[in-house]
This record gives C-alpha cells, sequence and structure tokens, in this order.
C-alpha cells in the first residue's frame, strides 16, 4: 500500500528534485526522499515499509499518512498493520470533515430511529424517525448532553432515567474524555458531570468498562407514539472510525418482545455444519 502510494506522488510537486534519471527507476517519491519529508535519519522508512521498524510512535504513522495522502480507512488499516489496533486518533483531526456524505444519505433512508454521532456525543446526521423522538422535534446539538443535563430528558422522555440512563451515559463521557484529553466537548461535559449533584457520583464512582450502549433496551416515553423501549444498536462505520452510527427500534409498551429470529437460528446451524465438516 505504501509503496504504491510513494509511486503516485511527483518528489518536484512537494519540492524535491528526482535523482539521477540512471538510478532509481520506479517514479514517485523514494524511500530516501519519505525520511527527508518526515525529518528521519536515513533507512528508517525503508525499515518501515520493509515491517522491520520497532515500534514506531503515533506520531511518525501519522505524519507517514499525511504525506502520502492516505484516506481515513487507510490509516486505520495503515496503523492495524503496525501496532495490531485502532489508530489512536483521527488522521484529519476533524470528526465532521471525516464522515462520508453517502452516510449521510444512508441515515435519511432508515424507517427506524438512525443518527449519526461523533465520539464526544456531537450529531452529524439524523432521519425524521430520529427527530420524532425528541420534543417539539428539536434534535439536540449533543446527545450526552441532552442525555444527562436536559430537564425533557430527565424527567419525561428518558424514563428511569435514574437507573436507566445516567448509570450508561456518565461512563461513556467518562471513557471518551480519558481518550480525547484536549476535545473542548468532553472537558464541558466531565466538568459538568462533576458539578451536577446528579451525576458527580457516577462519574467518579462508575466501574471502569463500561462505555457503550450497543445492544441495550431501555425504557423511553415517545413523545408521539407513547411509553415503550428502545433496542440500540451501536456501529462505526468504516470510512469514519471515529463516528458512531445509532439505530434504535423502538417498541411500544403493549407490543411482545420479538422473538428470536428463525433466519440467525438457520446461518448458526449452517456455521455449525460448516466447522464440522471434514476439511481436505
Amino acid at each position: 500500500m505504501l509503496s504504491e502510494r510513494r509511486d503516485l506522488i511527483n518528489p518536484e510537486g512537494l519540492g524535491l528534485t528526482r535523482g539521477d534519471p540512471r538510478g532509481r527507476k520506479s517514479p514517485g517519491l523514494s524511500q530516501s526522499q519519505m525520511d527527508q519529508l518526515t525529518n528521519r535519519s536515513p533507512g528508517t522508512y525503508g525499515k518501515l515499509e520493509r515491517g522491520v521498524l520497532d515500534n514506531p510512535s503515533a506520531e511518525y504513522l501519522h505524519s507517514i499518512a499525511i504525506t502520502l495522502g492516505l484516506t481515513e480507512q487507510e490509516w486505520c488499516a495503515f496503523y492495524g498493520y503496525a501496532h495490531g489496533k485502532q489508530p489512536p486518533f483521527l488522521l484529519s483531526g476533524d470528526s465532521q470533515a471525516s464522515i462520508s456524505p453517502f452516510w449521510m444519505r444512508v441515515v435519511e433512508k432508515f424507517t427506524s430511529i438512525a443518527y449519526v454521532c461523533d465520539y464526544a456525543g456531537n450529531v452529524l446526521a439524523y432521519n425524521d424517525s430520529a427527530a420524532r423522538v425528541f420534543p417539539n422535534r428539536r434534535v439536540p446539538v449533543n446527545t450526552l448532553w441532552w442525555i444527562l443535563f436536559n430537564d425533557d430528558a430527565r424527567n419525561k422522555v428518558l424514563m428511569d432515567w435514574e437507573n436507566s440512563w445516567a448509570p450508561v451515559a456518565v461512563p461513556q463521557v467518562r471513557a471518551a474524555a480519558a481518550q480525547h484529553r484536549d476535545n473542548p466537548t468532553l472537558l464541558r461535559l466531565k466538568e459538568r458531570c462533576l458539578a451536577d449533584p446528579r451525576t458527580r457520583d457516577l462519574y467518579k464512582g462508575v466501574p471502569v468498562g463500561y462505555s457503550h450502549p450497543d445492544g441495550d433496551e431501555r425504557p423511553l416515553f415517545h413523545p408521539e407514539l407513547g411509553p415503550g423501549w428502545i433496542t440500540m444498536c451501536v456501529s462505526a462505520p468504516l470510512s469514519s472510525p471515529e463516528m458512531r452510527l445509532f439505530l434504535l427500534m423502538f417498541r411500544r409498551r403493549d407490543e411482545p418482545r420479538p422473538k428470536r429470529s428463525l433466519l440467525r437460528l438457520e446461518i448458526n446451524q449452517n456455521l455449525a455444519a460448516f466447522h464440522d465438516e471434514p476439511k481436505d
């Protein structure tokens, strides 16, 4: 991936001169030029590209990704090859700039409640079903702030707020603030959590580890449909790994809980049969 990207970049466009034309035959940037551009000692980039550079820093990998013009998805793959995990920050540094316009259009097509937030809870896209959850269809700028500190949320919409909502949302804030210490939104959320008597003890005393709502079922008073339950499904688009796509399925209080999907049972059976088959 890296060598192919180097071949696409004209050194002269970056203020570098091509070497002896009788030497390097491949187009684009050389490995030594990559060392020049990233202010590293000769041979450093070559070791990285061969996979023998010991524990390259996130900052160095970031400088390589920026120099080569990698996308957010390629940045995640690149960092994963180097360290075996997701990168600690976005390539662009701007969560709103990194969300794909395609995902914004996809969100609008869902019939269930659907919206996209960044890691700090800022709403980036939502559909009409999501707007209907909020009184007067006024979608908040930040979902975490609304859940924790809005009077309508605490007293009307989010039923059993003290036990079903606050103990989950506060750890989300705590975990995100620990990972993104300089984010101004998360700093404000942290300060407000510590200042509010209804969230202070939760912030100080919550066990570390519970920091996402995926799969939760919680009571909710829908402003238009009445009391019921929502099941939360949360995922991260590959093109925008710091984004969170929320799909919320609302069920009225008098509706039975859906049974386990027969299709899922059939898939499980097929997988079990596949693994039990003798291999050549």
